[in-house]
């Protein structure tokens, strides 16, 4: 089985319906189902679900595909990560890809890491019970978390060096598999529990697996307060965002109106605690654009929560770019006294919290108050060097209305006249106000051209759906490049492997900026049109028109070279257009 043919039979095994659902509730309507969707803030459902093509479409976003195309947009992963989540849960053995990259893990061992960072967590929880962990659970009571919140997070202990090692090695599991994912290292010709005698936070996926640890240091020593987990294969932090499982399963009883996203895992549990739901962690301070992303596809807003000490401030000013850079509406939230938001919630209350909340700063009022802490306005240079600084953040935003009020606070600080801030934002007359460059902004990558033209959408439509009065030559003849080459080649390619599902075999098929053109032609209504008469006169029409355009370009290019060859082809293109034209398109 190749790995075109492997995907459709994947497809046809998975279920889209129980899939989605784990993300947001599904109703039945008629013979499909309706949500919110989940890639975008609504609050009326426009997300439909086909269970029969095993296909969904957003009518708000524009958003489509299959299971495939689901997972690889709702995890942040690419295609080949989606289909291996998806094999997992199928119980399909991947094929060995030639020419593609390689699949990495195979199905059994990703397995065994799976199993065995299950069985390690419920280890460190039950430790928690034993006399060994008093110090643990000193810590956890001091910071007021109760039993179902211990639960939720599945907080536990490590009890030393080799309480772990054993425990494992009499479950089956190599040392060389603990040292794989990140739980033994090696000392001499001993191999020990990293997290000896650390309070341990299991860090979970979303599809519920165990994927690393943090754990964090109980009494003063030289060692460092936390440590997590290096990159394995199972786990990659810049991907990863701490309780995002949680968050999911919100999400499967209703929209999300936004995340917090905090530092670390203290300040996620201790919100959670406080009855702030939403709260998740970035597995440090350096936010991603893909931990970005990820937040994206659960809501449209999110409060920046970091410590108020001097890292957490340069690791939100980091963030912030990167959170807006992904389409999200960004507020920070700031901390006083260079609290955490865990010794907020436990020193003054949910209420001072949410009072935090309400009082957040919109993106570039932050970025405006931080820049006025750095200088004296009292003085001239500092002024003028203040005014230029803040211009050059405001003229970033995109909404003049904003960028209006924005010069008016500037010029009542400075005593610069508006007139002058215009012409610095180079908003004053004709020009487009000047756009800030966003940091380390990818170059954008070059776009597939749209079908647009109803006449091919309805051969298309009419290839998928496997109409009876579908002519395959005309369609070698038609579609010589570009997208429609590349449809044709891939429902051709389906029908001589009898899959079922063309239409599913074509978002497994087709790159990714092909994709978001498929739901006009999968989901195309032939209402009256839908007969054979149609059909060729869509056929001709679109023939006609690549023989006009074969033969203009052959003439332009016989007048540039004098080639005798070009005149003669041009020619014979016309000879065909004459008789297409005389026999009203019949073959």
């Amino acid at each position: 089985m190749d790995f075109s043919e492997f995907c459709g039979r994947l497809l046809e095994k998975t279920d889209l319906v129980k899939l989605i659902s784990r993300y947001t509730p599904l109703r039945r309507m008629g013979n499909s189902y309706k949500a919110c969707c989940p890639f975008h803030n609504e609050k009326t459902p426009s997300f439909t679900v086909d269970p029969v093509k095993q296909l969904y479409h957003c009518f708000g976003c524009g958003k489509g595909g299959n299971a495939i195309t689901f997972v690889t947009e709702m995890e942040n992963v690419d295609k080949l990560d989606a289909i291996k989540m998806l094999a997992d849960e199928a119980n399909m053995e991947m094929p060995q890809l030639t020419g593609r990259r390689a699949p990495g893990l195979d199905k059994q061992q990703r397995t065994r890491y799976y199993d065995l960072m299950r069985d390690a967590a419920r280890r460190y929880h039950d430790n928690l019970s034993l006399p060994v962990a008093a110090k643990a659970r000193e810590y956890i009571a001091r910071r007021g978390l109760p039993d179902n919140i211990v639960t939720r997070f599945g907080l536990g202990y490590s009890v030393g060096y080799d309480d772990m090692i054993d425990y494992l090695s009499s479950k089956g599991y190599t040392k060389k598999e603990m040292k794989d994912v990140g739980i033994a290292e090696m000392r001499g010709d001993r191999y020990y529990d990293v997290f000896h005698g650390r309070l341990m936070f299991p860090i979970i996926g979303v599809f519920g697996q165990v994927v690393a640890f943090g754990g964090r240091v109980l009494e003063k020593s030289e060692y460092a307060k936390y440590r997590n987990s290096s990159q394995t294969p199972i786990f990659d932090k810049s991907r990863t965002v701490y309780a995002l499982n949680l968050l999911k399963k919100k999400r499967q009883r209703g929209p999300i109106d936004y995340v917090i996203m905090c530092e670390g895992y203290m300040d996620v549990i201790a919100l959670h605690k406080a009855g702030f739901d939403t709260a998740v962690a970035s597995m440090g301070t350096a936010l991603t654009h893909q931990q970005a992303k990820q937040i994206k596809n659960y809501t449209d807003k999110v409060y920046i929560s970091y410590d108020g000490d001097g890292a957490g401030q340069k690791a939100t000013m980091r963030g912030l770019d990167i959170l807006r850079e992904s389409g999200l509406t960004v507020k920070v939230v700031r901390l006083p006294d260079g609290l955490d938001p865990d010794e907020i919630v436990n020193g003054r209350g949910a209420d001072a919290y949410r009072k935090l909340l309400d009082e957040a700063l919109p993106l570039t009022e932050y970025k405006l108050v931080r820049l006025r802490e750095k200088y004296d306005l009292s003085d001239r240079d500092d002024r003028t060097k203040y005014a230029a600084e803040a211009v050059r953040i405001v003229r970033a935003q995109q909404n003049p209305v904003e960028i209006e009020e924005y010069l008016k606070t500037i010029a009542a600080e400075t005593g610069y006249d508006m007139s002058v801030l215009r012409r610095q934002a180079q908003i004053g007359g004709d020009e487009e106000p000047a756009r800030e460059a966003p940091a380390e902004k990818e170059a954008p990558k070059e776009s597939a051209p749209d079908i647009t033209d109803k006449t091919e959408t309805y051969l298309l439509a009419a290839l998928v759906a496997g109409k009876e009065y579908v002519d395959p030559e005309d369609y070698t003849e038609i579609f010589t490049d570009g997208i429609g080459k590349l449809i044709v080649e891939s429902v051709t390619d389906s029908r001589l492997k009898g899959l079922k599902d063309v239409s599913a075999m074509l978002y497994s098929d087709l790159p990714d900026e092909v994709q978001s053109l498929l739901p006009p032609i999968i989901d195309f209504d032939f209402g009256g049109y839908d007969d054979r008469k149609v059909y060729e006169a869509c056929a001709t029409k679109l023939r006609r028109e690549r023989l006009e355009r074969e033969s203009d370009e052959l003439a332009r290019k016989y007048d540039e070279s004098g080639d005798i060859t070009l005149l003669t082809r041009c020619n014979e293109l016309k000879q065909k257009l004459k008789k297409l034209r005389s026999t009203g398109g019949a073959k």
